[in-house]
């Protein structure tokens, strides 16, 4: 196969992955305006519920990534047993975490209090972390499923549950936020028990199409479901871990900078969360890109083929960098109009303005750390990633931010100005590992 067409199934296959990526990310955007719409209290316990939450989801969704490299290693190899074990085991891993999911969305209920949070705000974030635990569960043991057709390189159920939850969700929103009929308004806690809904739905979905499939009765995904393998669960759990932390360490920077930023005025912040939003839905273009890197480069490697994982990590790689010029230029040159999108205020949209600016500077070191991390994944390379993470954000990007903002006097935009850096380092130190990886096979 020639670098041009391992390149184009990289991208067929790439396209429903952003999609997916791009419908998940708009389940809480659905969530931020319905909740906004009802009360600006509705609105901050949302808010900083679904943040807590956030937290515990990405770390058990990073450790559930060592099921879809392990699938895809699989399915290169055509071990359909392999296959069949890999996803049980799966399962067994994600309940596990499923308990640890839910008592710490327990926990996390009390933490708004803990952060010092006004009464109201922190007595209704409570009641909507409270609702969503018993959910928050069958959320992760979903992951399994949707893990699993990803590593197939077959992410359309996924695509099309994902696609129905968004109409569903602002359905179930409307109706136990505000009421109707013989149903009660339950406020706060009626968008979680809608978001519970949600999971649940997602869940059943998924797994009902595993079963059913005619595309995967060869693979026999759930006969003869396999007692727990404690040594398969802990190699998923030795693979999966770094990518979590990797994940938690970008995510606690960005939180850490909207933090700083929050102690100073409301236009500061509004303009940062401006910055943030749409930095977190152009994020969604290389996710899905690196997860076809996941899945490609993984399926190369299980079968030993490494003149076709160099082949597709390097064309990838390349690709990447591409797709991400283009996604640069938008917010350089439309940085005012997309602030506009959000705000009518002259002060927000000028101070966002200029964050935008960093935001597309950013862009291509954001695509090329994230991609790497997915060739990496795709060969269960996991911990060197982990470890430029912590050198890339911490080390060196959060002590930056520090330095920008205290020193260059353009205001909260020094704070981005570090993260470049941070973002920037990571990226190279990601490109270096790659490259060290596929030359030494």
């Amino acid at each position: 196969m020639t670098a041009r067409h391992e390149l184009a199934a990289t991208l067929r296959l790439a396209l429903p992955l952003i999609l997916l990526q791009l419908l998940s990310y708009a389940q809480p955007v659905v969530d931020t305006v319905m909740a906004g719409r009802h009360s600006d209290l509705t609105l901050a316990s949302v808010a900083l519920a679904a943040q807590i939450f956030s937290f515990i989801y990405l770390f058990m969704a990073g450790c559930a990534l060592a099921i879809t490299a392990a699938v895809s290693q699989a399915n290169g190899r055509d071990d359909r047993a392999q296959i069949r074990r890999n996803f049980q085991q799966g399962i067994w891993m994600l309940a596990f975490l499923a308990v640890v999911t839910v008592l710490l969305t327990l926990l996390g209920a009390y933490v708004p209090a803990l952060l010092g949070s006004t009464p109201d705000i922190a007595r209704e974030a409570k009641r909507y972390l409270l609702t969503l635990a018993p959910g928050a569960g069958v959320c992760i043991i979903g992951l399994a499923g949707r893990c699993f057709l990803e590593g197939m390189a077959y992410p359309r159920t996924t695509v099309i549950v994902q696609a129905l939850l968004i109409p569903a969700n602002i359905l179930g929103n409307y109706v136990l936020l505000y009421g109707a009929g013989p149903i009660p308004a339950l406020g706060v806690p009626g968008m979680a028990l809608s978001t519970v809904l949600c999971y649940l739905f997602f869940t059943t979905f998924v797994f009902t199409a595993i079963a059913r499939n005619p595309r995967w009765r060869a693979y026999r995904p759930f006969y003869r479901f396999a007692a727990p393998d404690f040594a398969a669960i802990r190699h998923y759990f030795a693979v999966g871990l770094p990518i979590a932390l990797a994940l938690v360490m970008e995510t606690g920077l960005f939180t850490t900078v909207g933090l700083i930023v929050s102690r100073t005025n409301e236009v500061n912040a509004a303009a940062n969360q401006i910055a943030l939003n749409y930095a977190g839905l152009s994020f969604m273009i290389p996710l899905g890109l690196a997860s076809a890197l996941t899945i490609r480069c993984g399926n190369a490697y299980g079968r030993g083929d490494y003149a076709t994982l160099r082949l597709r990590a390097l064309s990838g790689m390349a690709a990447v960098a591409v797709v991400m010029c283009f996604v640069a230029l938008v917010p350089l040159f439309l940085r005012h109009e997309i602030a506009a999108l959000y705000s009518n205020s002259a002060d927000i949209v000028a101070i966002a303005g200029t964050i935008l600016v960093l935001v597309g500077i950013f862009q291509i070191s954001d695509g090329m750390q994230v991609c790497t991390a997915g060739v990496l994944r795709g060969i269960h390379d996991t911990r060197m990633p982990m470890i430029y993470a912590f050198i890339g954000y911490w080390l060196v990007g959060f002590p930056a931010a520090l330095a920008g903002y205290h020193w260059l006097n353009i205001g909260v935009a020094g704070l981005w100005v570090g993260m470049v850096a941070g973002l920037t380092l990571t990226a190279a130190l990601g490109i270096r590992r790659v490259l060290w990886q596929v030359r030494k096979r």
